[in-house]
């Protein structure tokens, strides 16, 4: 009989045993026959936890979020800024231009201008009618197609942001009190921000137009290649925007959708005239990031907080697992792992749980595994990564098939201190592994819903976990489930 595979076959019977304590159970009969006998066995060893500073995160094209709140448990505050270029198909045309109703010096005019911040409920329960102001500056250069962008680029000292170009401000909040209450109970409204670009611009030649809309159709009439496709129109006529909070706090929003749309007016057939819109989409398929500001002297403090660990997003706080590989292994060398299970255990905080959510997935990964995982765009193999959901339940974050990331582990040291003796002072953090929140990127065909990814998460979430070397609290364990065939 090939052990290998029965092994296999009889890993689900063997988690009914995963709680047990340090004992032996002789259930190899009863499963295997007199054939051959296994011999299980159960024990539970501590895990080091502490809290861990996550800096800057990879920001991918995915989301967008924009808002300034304060956070109730530290008093800290959280900035969400980006920057988004604007899309347009291969298939984009405009009218004639002899259509085009008005003009302005002699060429094709528009009527007006604006960008559409579509927004998404609020991320934190907060007063809906408290107010930021945004600011939208266009950007000299487009975002590169060939750089990463980290949640603390900064468009401005960069050099990304146009010096004397367009720049428009704005006050909005959730409960935008200029939209009557009978546009609100329409059905399809949709909350968003609506920045007029109708005051003069001058392009970066020097030639003014009467508004931002205007300089896209001339730019169009004069130039019909730079509208061929969405990297001709980022790289001659709009580079995009760079989006910042300025004043006032309370707000914290994604923008799922958005749009930079212009008016004009179209003489349809020589007698009577309509007024058309043209927009243009800002979407993944087009280079976007988020700026997060994090005051970092808060999070050090909270780094001191030795009686629990932390889990805070966006770009905030990560918790560090310490696994006890050698001492799983101790006395067990020819044994193998059939079940290995944490659980990690939320601390409920009333007040402050109203305010934030909790973050939804955890990403588990080998501390010195995390820029490549998200650079590399992997997903979770349930080898050396992991992921689990918050179990509203037990209130908890379970995981519970982590036996081949514990042997993975205990191997790589075997193999690494055949060869060197200082292998593990060169590798300190070989059995370290990070717990990091994260969101699922979903995709749908056909009909049918799967992750097709992770991204670091950029929404507010935060919570504590049971754990730190002051715990006051029962200590993080793993539990191990161990087998052995008996000669």
């Amino acid at each position: 009989m090939n052990k290998h595979y029965l092994l296999t076959g009889i890993a689900a019977t063997v988690l009914a045993f995963s709680a047990c304590n340090d004992e032996t159970l002789d259930i190899g009969n009863s499963l295997t026959g007199n054939a051959d006998k296994l011999t299980v066995s159960s024990a539970s060893f501590q895990v080091t936890t502490k809290s861990a500073l996550a800096d800057s995160v990879l920001m991918r094209s995915s989301y967008c979020y924009l808002g300034k709140v304060k956070d109730p448990e530290t008093g800290a505050y959280v900035t969400s800024e980006f920057m988004t270029q604007f899309h347009i198909l291969e298939t984009f045309s405009l009218p004639e231009e002899g259509k085009i109703a008005n003009s302005y010096n002699g060429m094709a005019m528009a009527d007006s201008c604006q960008i559409e911040l579509y927004l998404d409920a609020p991320n934190t329960v907060t007063d809906t009618s408290a107010a930021v102001k945004v600011r939208v500056s266009e950007l000299a250069i487009p975002m590169s197609e060939d750089r990463r962008y980290y949640s603390n680029f900064n468009p401005v000292s960069e050099g990304l942001v146009r010096q004397g170009g367009l720049v428009k401000e704005r006050m909005f909040s959730f409960n935008d009190p200029t939209v009557n209450k009978t546009s609100l109970e329409e059905s399809g409204y949709e909350t968003a921000i609506y920045l007029n670009l109708n005051q003069p611009y001058t392009d970066k030649d020097g030639v003014t137009y009467n508004n931002y809309g205007t300089y896209i159709l001339q730019q169009y009439y004069r130039h019909p290649e730079y509208f061929k496709n969405a990297y001709a129109f980022v790289h001659n006529v709009c580079p995009g925007f760079y989006f910042q909070i300025t004043d006032g706090e309370g707000v914290y929003t994604e923008i799922p959708e958005m749009c930079l749309r212009f008016y004009y007016q179209v003489n349809v057939d020589g007698d009577s005239i309509s007024t058309f819109s043209t927009a243009m989409a800002g979407t993944e398929e087009i280079l976007q990031t988020t700026r997060i500001t994090n005051e970092k002297e808060v999070l050090q403090q909270l780094l001191d907080d030795q009686t629990c660990t932390y889990l805070k997003a966006p770009a905030g706080l990560y918790t560090e697992v310490t696994l006890p590989i050698d001492e799983i292994f101790e006395g067990h060398d020819n044994d193998s792992i059939m079940t290995a299970k944490i659980s990690f255990q939320r601390i409920n905080h009333t007040d402050y749980d109203k305010s934030y959510k909790v973050p939804t997935y955890l990403l588990m990964v080998p501390k010195d595994s995390l820029t490549t995982f998200f650079e590399n765009s992997k997903l979770p193999d349930n080898k050396l990564t992991y992921t689990t959901s918050h179990q509203s339940s037990t209130n908890q974050y379970t995981f519970s098939n982590l036996s081949t990331l514990v042997t993975q582990l205990a191997a790589q040291k075997r193999k690494g201190m055949a060869t060197d003796s200082q292998w593990t002072d060169k590798h300190p953090n070989w059995n370290k592994m990070l717990l990091v929140p994260v969101q699922a990127i979903t995709t749908t065909v056909s009909g049918s819903t799967s992750v097709s990814g992770y991204e670091h998460c950029v929404g507010i979430a935060s919570t504590k976990l049971v754990g730190g070397s002051q715990n006051p609290y029962e200590p993080v364990k793993i539990d191990i489930v161990y087998s052995k065939f008996n000669q």
